[in-house]
């Protein structure tokens, strides 16, 4: 078995198909997009392993998450189907393991399906153990009768809770608004306890670099003006729905019904864009947002389980 090669943006086609395999779905544009926004030294560390005549066969991929403990590197091993069973995965592995070693990391963790044991058991036999359970839901759009809730968006009034979003927002609030997500942020299961975010890192996963929408950063406001609670969607151009980034409610704000109806506010502006489908996804402990998404019809796809292991 030759060795891997380092990663060139000529793989990206080919990268991005095994990314997505392991189930992100992406394009070769929208990674060559993302890698070229990275700073230098937050690129991912990549491999890919080719056949004689230099067809990728899979590749590797190490690097820092959010969503991770701070000390832990994620590692990506993939292998197109046509050539697992090859010995592909293990030296690929390896390669990944060596790299995460040279940078010191404390432990690695792994996202596979849930829908496959295979690959599971894969990660079991490396020393993997569950960490947490994350999955996609969709909702068709079509199917969505705002007027069906209209009890919740009473409830909502009856306590003087209004919608806005962030058009015309000047700087000083767009920075509030960014803090205000960072907070919010910390209080889901997926990143409790971990850093706190920083502003760059909130900018980028609210596309206010890359593809700004003020219209779909929506809030809820108190009758004083408190701000209780914040919706995002964001837009990936090459898939065909949109995506609920965030929805998330000020710890004072919670228990008082909020969270469906400000949900609907995303749903409403997709629907009156022509949008017909709309994803989330959300940690298998979250069990409140997960019953506004069962009120809402969102069904639940294929999830994937993350694992770790010391390294």
């Amino acid at each position: 078995m030759t060795q891997p090669r380092p990663y060139t943006p000529d793989d990206a086609p080919a990268f991005a198909a095994l990314l997505s395999l392991g189930g992100r779905s992406t394009s070769a544009d929208d990674l060559l997009a993302t890698d070229a926004r990275r700073a230098h030294g937050d690129q991912p560390w990549r491999r890919v392993l080719t056949s004689p005549d230099g067809r990728v066969l899979g590749g590797a991929q190490v690097q820092r998450s959010l969503f991770i403990p701070p000390d832990f590197l994620h590692v990506s091993v993939l292998v197109f189907p046509e050539a697992r069973g090859r010995g592909v995965g293990e030296t690929l592995w390896q390669a990944a393991r060596q790299e995460a070693l040279g940078q010191q990391a404390q432990g690695l963790s792994v996202d596979v399906p849930d829908g496959d044991p295979a690959d599971r058991a894969w990660a079991e036999r490396r020393g993997f153990t569950l960490r947490a359970h994350r999955f996609a839901s969709e909702l068709d759009l079509r199917n969505v009768r705002v007027a069906d809730f209209q009890p919740a968006l009473d409830g909502a009034r009856a306590q003087g809770v209004t919608f806005t979003d962030l058009r015309g927002a000047d700087d000083a609030t767009l920075r509030r608004y960014v803090e205000f997500v960072a907070d919010r942020l910390m209080d889901t299961p997926d990143l409790s306890g971990y850093p706190r975010w920083t502003s760059a890192q909130v900018r980028e996963i609210l596309r206010l670099e890359s593809d700004p929408r003020p219209d779909w950063l929506m809030l809820a406001v108190g009758p004083d003006g408190e701000w209780l609670g914040t919706t995002v969607m964001v837009r990936f151009r090459h898939l065909p729905f949109v995506y609920n980034e965030l929805t998330a409610l000020h710890p004072s704000a919670r228990r008082r019904g909020l969270a469906l109806p400000l949900k609907l506010q995303a749903v409403q502006r997709a629907q009156a864009e022509g949008h017909t489908t709309m994803r989330t996804n959300n940690h298998s402990l979250n069990a409140p947002m997960l019953a506004v998404n069962r009120r809402l019809g969102f069904r639940a796809l294929a999830g994937r389980f993350e694992m770790h292991r010391l390294t």
